[in-house]
């Protein structure tokens, strides 16, 4: 250990491969607090921590764990892969600017507090709230995110939240880093036991809720196992594809209600293509209904959207993705013209309004598409407590095998426990599944597998009450910072 402590390069290597391993797909959550802690440590004993160093630690876990998203750019050609490096590159730069600046900021004002050993844990949840909004948003993995497998630990988002949580842990590790510098033995075996205790507590068999409903929601999920390319698709190609494994489903199930085909099914203009829709509505039955993910042009403008079908072919409703992927979706400040004159293609337009699917049986689900379904943005969960469910459509292939998947799955998973829905996802290539509100994956289609899913929504009643921790959160975080402040102030 004294020989990684003596490295300041080899230190925060160490730290941040650490911190990686506790994220999804590998998910040891012990790690997180092995690497934090052992970062901290060395911040606040002043030990060989430069400013290089301190800004590469952040790098370092903020590069490798975007990197999947290069993939998507990989598709496209050479040309496309360094702009994809770039792209992250430049993400990565500044979300670990925004830490490395927030963590000199606290060194200096609290330099001489016993206060820093609780806000510079803090500040990463700080920066977790930024990611919310900047940019057009990028919440992605949270620290909670560490415990997405842990069932016990997900009992307690519905109260705290997906941040609040966040918050609860670096407080944790706050105290710790307390205890061990100011020597305090007890209190630190304490959190030691109590955090390993939390680990092994993921090893055991999750809670099963029973199914007494008589009533359910007949749903299918198809997942052909099509990759995206940035310059390769064949529209007829894909709808046979689906077509075949729906047909296949249909037969090896009864009593269908609804059917779910993911974001970018069909990568064409459906909104316009009335012989593709009634092709589409051939494989239904009366009463029966299927989403499907595609574009839309509508008024010389285009949209990500979800459009729900019956059986003549007739869009019944539809849902207007409403938070866009920067760079993936839209470029800014480059209009239309301008955008074709560059081969970019046209930038697709948010949806206004975000309204409950009317599903059979008196369903009614919240739409998401993609990471949508990862924001606690107000416009895109306002309604989701009047929902019985939510149904995320996604189109991961873009990320191939890497971990983006399950990074996506897990990200998605948080929020469907916040508010204590039950989560149907789609995906073209993995991992589609079926999530309950407690956080336990029922069924779901592995990464790279071509196959489908058959799931009975047990229809509830009454609706489970929720609410948005947000708010809450952002308010305690400003209090927290800005009573300590003046506490210094007035103490000098």
């Amino acid at each position: 250990m004294s020989f990684i402590l003596q490295r300041p390069f080899l230190l925060v290597f160490v730290s941040a491969i650490l911190i990686l391993f506790s994220l999804p797909p590998f998910s040891i959550s012990i790690f997180y607090w092995f690497g934090l802690g052992l970062f901290f440590f060395c911040l606040v004993t002043k030990t060989v921590l430069t400013k290089r160093s301190i800004f590469l630690f952040f790098f370092i876990v903020q590069f490798i764990s975007l990197s999947w998203i290069i993939q998507s750019f990989y598709s496209g050609g050479f040309f496309y892969l360094i702009l994809g490096i770039i792209l992250i590159f430049s993400l990565a730069s500044f979300i670990s600017f925004l830490n490395f600046s927030i963590v000199i900021f606290i060194f200096k004002i609290f330099k001489s507090s016993d206060l820093k050993f609780f806000l510079l844990p803090l500040s990463l949840s700080v920066i977790e709230l930024l990611k919310e909004f900047l940019l057009g948003g990028f919440p992605w993995n949270p620290v909670a995110i560490i415990y997405y497998k842990n069932i016990w630990v997900l009992k307690s988002l519905p109260i705290v939240g997906v941040y609040g949580l966040g918050v609860i842990i670096h407080l944790i590790l706050g105290f710790y880093l307390y205890a061990i510098i100011k020597q305090r033995k007890i209190f630190s075996y304490v959190i030691v036991l109590m955090v390993s205790l939390l680990f092994l507590f993921s090893f055991f068999d999750k809670e099963t809720v029973e199914n007494n409903n008589d009533e359910t929601l007949n749903i299918i999920l198809i997942q052909p196992n099509i990759y995206e390319s940035l310059t390769e698709f064949d529209v007829l190609d894909n709808l046979d594809k689906y077509e075949k494994l729906t047909q296949k489903a249909i037969s090896q199930n009864l009593n269908i209600d609804l059917i779910i085909w993911p974001e970018g099914s069909l990568p064409i203009d459906l909104n316009n293509r009335k012989g593709l829709l009634n092709r589409i509505g051939s494989l239904l039955d009366e009463g029966q209904f299927m989403i499907v993910g595609s574009s839309a042009i509508e008024n010389n403008q285009l949209f990500n959207r979800l459009f729900l079908i019956d059986h003549k072919g007739r869009i019944n409703q539809y849902y207007d993705k409403q938070k866009l992927v920067l760079f993936g979706e839209y470029v800014p400040w480059v209009n239309p013209l301008l955008s074709q004159f560059l081969n970019l293609g046209m930038n697709y337009i948010p949806g206004k309004n975000q309204s409950l699917l009317n599903l059979p049986k008196n369903v009614k689900a919240v739409p998401m598409i993609c990471f949508e379904s990862i924001f606690n943005y107000k416009r895109i969960n306002k309604n989701i407590c009047q929902s019985d469910l939510v149904i995320q459509i996604s189109n991961d292939s873009w990320f191939g095998k890497w971990y983006g998947p399950h990074q996506h799955l897990a990200n998605s998973l948080l929020r469907s426990v916040e508010f204590k829905k039950t989560l149907v996802r789609s995906t073209p290539s993995g991992i589609s599944a079926i999530i309950d509100k407690q956080g336990n994956i029922n069924k779901s289609i592995i990464n790279d597998k071509k196959d489908f899913l058959y799931y009975s929504y047990p229809i509830n009643k009454s609706l489970t009450p929720c609410s948005s921790k947000l708010n809450f959160i952002i308010f305690l975080m400003v209090t927290i910072f800005g009573v300590s402040f003046f506490y210094v102030r007035i103490k000098k």
